[in-house]
């Protein structure tokens, strides 16, 4: 091993060390751990049940508005704010509304789901964060994914004490994902990717 601390193809070095060989303690493994992400919101539940006629009228309503969603994950910048809120799966608000009608033998049901809006590429290209301006404002035409609205449809029928049948429809308006997205994409899937869609079944209890 000459002055460099290298050594020599072909040759040993001073304490008999083979070329390209590693030292015993000169190979340092540093654990770093600077990976963070935090998410902020607030979550609300709302139900209520009344008598309509001879039935009965359950609504029920769940919300959920985010307020911050960033990842850390620069090592040469642990403090840097990678924010997520706003991209493709990750809406600042969705929320689902259902309301279900019984009366006798017989079960009809609604539910509206509500999807806000979501930008196109990056947030950083839309929004200021942490006091940096966007990076990329005019990267389209347009800024967003447009907030999209599905309607579901259900009925149910007790043929017994114990067997019920049930039909549905979801997606009523046989709506595909906005600007082409085909639900393949990171946070595409989001989406109703499948259009209108029938079921029916029936549930026995044993």
């Amino acid at each position: 091993m000459g002055g460099s601390g290298r050594v020599c193809a072909g040759r040993p070095g001073p304490l008999g060390e083979e070329p390209f060989r590693i030292l015993e303690g000169s190979l340092q493994q540093t654990v770093l751990n600077y990976a963070a992400r935090n998410a902020v919101g607030i979550d609300m539940e709302a139900g209520y049940k009344m008598s309509v006629g001879d039935g009965s009228l359950t609504t029920r309503v769940v919300y959920t508005h985010m307020l911050e969603r960033n990842n850390y994950l620069d090592p040469t910048d642990p403090k840097r704010a990678n924010r997520v809120l706003s991209e493709l799966g990750d809406p600042e608000d969705a929320f689902n509304v259902n309301f279900d009608y019984s009366i006798g033998k017989l079960s009809l049901g609604y539910e509206l789901r509500y999807i806000g809006k979501q930008v196109l590429n990056a947030a950083e290209d839309v929004f200021s964060v942490q006091g940096r301006p966007p990076e990329n404002a005019d990267w389209a035409d347009r800024k967003y994914y447009p907030s999209v609205v599905y309607h579901d449809l259900r009925a149910g029928f007790d043929l017994t004490d114990s067997v019920n049948v049930y039909v549905g429809v979801d997606n009523v308006a046989d709506k595909v994902p906005p600007l082409g997205l085909n639900g393949t994409g990171e946070g595409s899937g989001i989406y109703e990717t499948r259009g209108r869609f029938f079921y029916t079944g029936v549930k026995a209890k044993f």
